[in-house]
């Protein structure tokens, strides 16, 4: 079949868009974690605000204390969480593979302290390693409270010469009693270093 010349072919071009959004990070064993964090709590969100700071937006988020595993913090104390992004006057920041901390829903932490500065007050924590230290806790089909990991968009790279899996293969999906049980053993060998 020729064509003439001048002829119209119609067609149809379909623009296929899709995001991608990730930020990279080394992958924390378990023992790392613990090594990082001077608190390893269960803890449930209660409140949270966000504000700017320097361009940023910047997410305060109260947790009470369920649990002490390792380290700071009783049972019924609080905790001030800073985290990356949030949402102030309508305009939103996301950050990928930041923790994040669902108000009212139990997680286990790994905190550290934030040195306090102008735009961060004494005492306020963060996640370590991003979403690799927020774990949340769910109660499984067996009716038993279990770890659950979720990266929120981070992906991870492997350390050269790490035997250990990472934290979110690890803890992921064990009973929350047996994982603080692990967890206050790698405390144990954190002292003993």
């Amino acid at each position: 079949m020729a064509l003439a010349a001048g002829a119209v072919i119609p067609m149809t071009i379909t623009r296929l868009e899709a995001t991608a959004e990730a930020s990279t990070a080394i992958a924390l064993t378990v023992q790392d974690l613990v090594d990082r964090a001077d608190a390893v709590v269960v803890a449930i969100p209660k409140s949270r605000f966000s504000r700017w700071e320097s361009g940023k937006i910047i997410t305060y988020t109260t947790v009470a204390i369920d649990t002490n595993v390792a380290g700071a913090g009783k049972a019924g104390e609080t905790f001030v969480v800073r985290t990356l992004g949030g949402v102030v006057d309508g305009i939103g920041q996301q950050v990928a593979g930041e923790a994040t901390l669902p108000t009212d829903a139990p997680l286990l932490l790994f905190l550290r302290p934030l040195p306090a500065g102008t735009t961060v007050a004494a005492g306020t924590r963060t996640v370590v390693g991003m979403s690799q230290g927020a774990f949340r806790v769910v109660i499984g089909k067996d009716k038993v409270a279990r770890v659950e990991a979720h990266l929120d968009g981070l992906a991870l790279v492997a350390r050269a010469g790490v035997m250990a899996p990472p934290a979110h293969v690890a803890l992921d999906g064990r009973a929350l009693a047996d994982a603080t049980s692990a967890l206050r053993a790698a405390w144990a060998k954190r002292a003993a270093k």
